[in-house]
C-alpha cells in the first residue's frame, strides 16, 4: 500500500545483525527525527504476562532496497538485548510485521480474512507434491555449474548463470524452476534438518527457522550434482551452517533479463519447510 516501515540495528558481529523492528509506518520515508522509528513494535513473543519486542539476528549484504535514514544512540534496554532469534538472510521486506499489525488494527476483519485465504492457498499448493514438466537433467546442472565461487559476492556468483540461463525459452527457464524446486523438495525431510549445523531441528526446545532450512537446502544444490545426489542419499553430509538463498532468484531474474518482467510461476512442489510431509513425522506437522 506504498507505505514505509523502518527498522533499527542494535548490535553487528560480522556480518550478522541485530534488528528491532520499530512501530513506524507511513507513506513519507522517516528521518532520523521520527517520533516512532525509536518505538519498538511490540510482537507476540510472551515473557510471563508481557509483550515485549521481538529482535532477530539476520545475515549477508543489506538489500539495496532499504535506505539508510541516520544513525542514533541506543537506549539503556537496547544495549542489554540479547537474542538467540535467527531470522534468514537480510530481506527488503524485513520491517513487514509493522504493516500487518496496522491491518490488525485498522480492518481486524478484512485482515483475517485475507490471513484465512493465504492460509488455505499454501494449505493447498504444500499439499501437491507431483511436479509438473522438469527440465532435462543436463541443461539443469548445466546451468548450475556456472555458478562462480570464486567469487565473494553472491550476485556476482550467479552472474554467469543468469545470463544462460536467459538465453533459454520461457518455458524452459519455467521447467528450470520446476526442476529446481522439486529437487529442494527432495531435501526437505526431517533427518536433513536435524544435519545443518548449529542451528538444526530437534524435537526439544530449541530455535529452527524454516527459512534457514530452505536456504541450506539451496546451497545443497548450488554445489552441483554430486553434491546433491550424496547429500539426498546420505542426510548426514548435509553442508553445516551454510546457505545461499540467492539460488531462488535464478529463474526471477533470468526471466526479467529475457522478458523485461516480473516472473509469476507456481510450481508442482513446494520447496517451503514441511511441504514434503513423507519427509517428516505426522505427529510433528500435526
Amino acid at each position: 500500500m506504498n507505505k514505509y516501515g523502518a527498522v533499527k540495528v542494535v548490535n553487528i558481529i560480522d556480518r550478522s545483525y541485530l534488528l528491532g523492528i520499530t512501530s513506524y509506518i507511513d507513506k513519507q520515508i522517516p528521518t532520523i527525527d521520527s517520533e516512532k522509528i525509536h518505538q519498538a513494535l511490540i510482537t507476540e513473543l510472551i515473557i510471563g504476562d508481557a509483550k515485549k519486542p521481538l529482535y532477530k539476528w539476520v545475515d549477508g549484504r543489506i538489500p539495496k532496497e532499504l535506505i539508510f535514514i541516520g544513525n542514533t544512540s541506543l537506549t539503556t534496554e537496547e544495549q542489554g538485548i540479547e537474542s538467540n532469534i535467527y531470522g534468514g538472510n537480510w530481506s527488503k521486506d524485513c520491517a513487514l510485521s509493522v504493516y500487518f499489525e496496522w491491518r490488525r488494527q485498522t480492518d481486524p476483519e478484512g485482515f483475517a480474512l485475507e490471513i484465512q485465504k493465504e492460509d488455505e492457498a499454501l494449505a493447498l499448493k504444500n499439499s501437491i507434491s507431483k511436479p509438473k514438466k522438469m527440465l532435462d537433467e543436463k541443461n539443469f546442472w548445466r546451468v548450475i555449474s556456472l555458478l562462480d565461487w570464486s567469487k565473494e559476492d553472491e550476485e556476482a556468483i550467479v552472474e554467469a548463470a543468469i545470463k544462460e540461463l536467459s538465453t533459454f525459452t520461457a518455458w524452459k527457464i519455467r521447467h528450470f524452476e520446476e526442476t529446481l524446486s522439486y529437487k529442494l523438495f527432495l531435501l526437505d525431510t526431517e533427518e536433513h534438518a536435524k544435519e545443518i549445523g548449529e542451528y538444526c531441528f530437534s524435537q526439544q526446545d530449541q530455535h529452527f527457522s524454516p527459512d534457514l532450512f530452505l536456504y541450506a537446502r539451496c546451497a545443497v544444490v548450488a554445489r552441483g550434482k554430486e553434491v546433491f545426489e550424496d547429500v539426498l542419499s546420505n542426510p548426514s553430509k548435509m553442508l553445516k551452517d551454510t546457505e545461499f538463498e540467492t539460488l531462488l532468484s535464478l529463474s526471477s531474474e533470468a526471466y526479467y533479463l529475457k522478458k523485461g518482467k516480473e516472473f509469476e510461476y507456481d510450481s508442482g512442489c513446494s520447496y517451503e519447510t514441511f511441504s514434503n510431509r513423507k519427509g517428516w513425522s505426522e505427529g510433528f506437522l500435526q
